[in-house]
């Protein structure tokens, strides 16, 4: 892992990767190349009241409540939740946004907890696929039996859920609000 460089240029054939970094640029060898692009709120929000040090919208980690302006809560990439921003947070973010909005609008206290959830589906090889879900501090939050997937290794059905069932999963039923795996916890649940 190399934090800190920004990927400028890739010679595919030659398996070389070129980097800024802050002593200039660095050309790396790879076998396998994995690489998160550099990730910061827009300037409207890194500028503004909303934002935390971070320039990131300053939430409530659990209900995604603005920290000081009660009637306001972030999602995905603006949001300053100390975990990975992917779509499959997004997901899981959504409906806790949703239901603590409307018990804000109803004068009660936010109910329903978000846990960090992220998920990133990484290809090790064709046909196999590691489905790493993940929640805040790193702890497995799988979606799936572990006789099915257990988060730490590369699975046949990973590949299949990435590669056939993925599309239709987000563009059918996560775009359009129908969800069924994404219900959040509440904190009522957490009491008992």
């Amino acid at each position: 892992m190399n934090l800190g460089s920004n990927l400028v240029a890739v010679d595919g054939p030659s398996r070389r990767a070129t980097f800024k970094t802050a002593d200039g640029e660095v050309t790396r060898d790879f076998a396998m190349l994995h690489v998160s692009p550099p990730q910061k709120a827009p300037s409207v929000v890194a500028d503004s009241a909303l934002a935390d040090e971070a320039g990131y919208v300053d939430v409530d980690p659990a209900s995604l409540q603005h920290k000081r302006y009660l009637n306001v809560f972030a999602i995905g990439d603006v949001g300053g939740m100390p975990n990975a921003k992917t779509a499959a947070a997004v997901r899981k973010q959504a409906p806790v946004v949703a239901i603590n909005a409307l018990a804000i609008l109803d004068r009660e206290e936010p109910p329903a907890i978000y846990g960090g959830y992220g998920s990133c589906p990484l290809i090790v090889e064709r046909g196999r696929v590691v489905l790493a879900e993940f929640g805040y501090g790193g702890a497995l939050q799988p979606s799936f039996p572990s006789w099915l997937n257990d988060g730490t290794r590369p699975t046949r059905f990973g590949w299949i859920l990435k590669k056939d069932l993925m599309p239709t999963i987000y563009f059918d039923i996560m775009l359009k609000g129908r969800e069924w795996l994404a219900q959040p916890k509440m904190r009522h649940e957490e009491r008992a």
